[in-house]
């Protein structure tokens, strides 16, 4: 096994982590507490998540830099990703949400975690299972 696919397998099983991590805290009721925790985990469930993109696209010898601005759309264009829109909204969340703490934008984040982001991050581990293929 060539080393690009070993620091592929590595991330992923990273991504894979944090999404359970995220899973675990979203069956618990939501207060205050809950929200940050979860809102949290999403910003490490989605680094995780297009980092293991990043590192397929690599181990499949695509040349591409490593910023999840560059890593969505080019995952997107190579069906590793199905919901471009999807992932643009993760990535504008994720922004939202590291830079600054507001509690009206903390609910949204929150209710499209649950709407959304879980299953895109769901799909994106499946499709990562398939590996290096």
């Amino acid at each position: 096994m060539n080393a690009a696919v070993e620091r592929f397998q590595l991330q992923r099983d990273h991504f894979e982590r944090a999404l359970a991590r995220l899973e675990q805290v979203l069956l618990r009721p939501e207060d205050d507490v809950v929200r940050d925790a979860m809102i949290q985990r999403f910003e490490f469930t989605f680094e995780t998540a297009w980092k293991a993109l990043y590192r397929l696209l690599r181990a499949r010898g695509n040349d591409i830099d490593e910023e999840a601005y560059q890593v969505i759309p080019a995952a997107f264009a190579r069906r590793l990703i199905t919901d471009q829109a999807g992932w643009g909204d993760m990535r504008k969340y994720r922004n939202l949400t590291s830079h600054t703490y507001d509690e009206k934008v903390a609910i949204e984040v929150a209710a499209f975690i649950r709407s959304q982001a879980v299953d895109l991050f769901r799909a994106l581990a499946v499709e990562l299972r398939k590996g290096t293929a």
